[in-house]
């Protein structure tokens, strides 16, 4: 059953602004983990045991951890929190959390040592080097503030935004982000307004790599399923980017 197989994804993403002392910095990306009646604690243990032996800098996670029922919440932060890098484990929220239950997710995560970035940035520092690193909240729901995410950050430095919809994508260039990580979409289509439509082509901007004007994102195919508990010629995903400087 292809909804419980995992594929590893090995994604080169060339920044201009990544600093030269974190060229081969190495991101584990998850997203759309969906723990429900259609994705259980094995699959997601599996997953995070498989992601630990790959050994990356940092964890980000993109959002919907859950579907359906605030009890999946405490389960999933728990196992997710058994992430283990150097740099940590950052995340963003999604409509699915939003639906089930946001102040719980968020609560949870804190509690099991995963940095929920809603809004929200820092400045990420390692290995004498440094970038922006922010969250935003779901774009479904209408929270999404990208200015507060990029408050406290330098015009010429490097940025990360996690964001759970790919829609953020013309934002993200018009604001200068080197790099946007998104889910969401599972790898299917994105429904967007008529309005959007000349700016993101439906099956364009559906997973994987794509840049516009020096800005980057990277969508992954996710892990879980939601509505049915079956996924076709689209397997889950773990992706590994590894960052390199131009």
């Amino acid at each position: 059953d292809e909804a419980n197989s995992l594929s590893l994804e090995r994604i080169t993403v060339t920044l201009d602004r990544l600093p030269k002392k974190l060229d081969g910095f190495k991101i584990i990306h998850l997203s759309d983990i969906h723990h429900s009646p259609f994705t259980s604690f094995e699959h997601i243990a599996r997953t995070v045991k498989i992601a630990n032996r790959l050994k990356p800098d940092m964890f980000v996670l993109t959002g919907d951890y859950v579907s359906h029922e605030a009890s999946y919440i405490g389960p999933v932060a728990k196992v997710l929190g058994e992430l283990k890098a150097e740099f940590g484990t950052h995340a963003c929220l999604g409509n699915h959390d939003h639906w089930t239950d946001p102040a719980g997710v968020v609560k949870a995560f804190a509690d099991a040592g995963i940095n929920m970035l809603v809004n929200e940035g820092f400045r990420f520092e390692g290995r004498g080097a440094s970038f922006w690193l922010a969250g935003v909240d779901d774009h479904m729901v209408g929270k999404t503030d990208l200015l507060a995410a990029m408050k406290g950050s330098y015009p010429d430095e490097m940025k990360l935004l996690l964001a759970h919809n790919p829609i953020i994508f013309r934002k993200s260039v018009r604001a200068g982000i080197d790099l946007t990580l998104s889910g969401h979409t599972h790898g299917g289509q994105i429904r967007v307004r008529d309005s959007e439509k000349r700016l993101i082509r439906r099956r364009k901007l559906s997973n994987g790599l794509h840049s516009r004007k020096g800005s980057q994102i990277y969508i992954t195919r996710g892990i879980g399923t939601v509505v049915l508990p079956v996924r076709y010629q689209c397997p889950p995903e773990i992706s590994l980017l590894e960052l390199r400087a131009a």
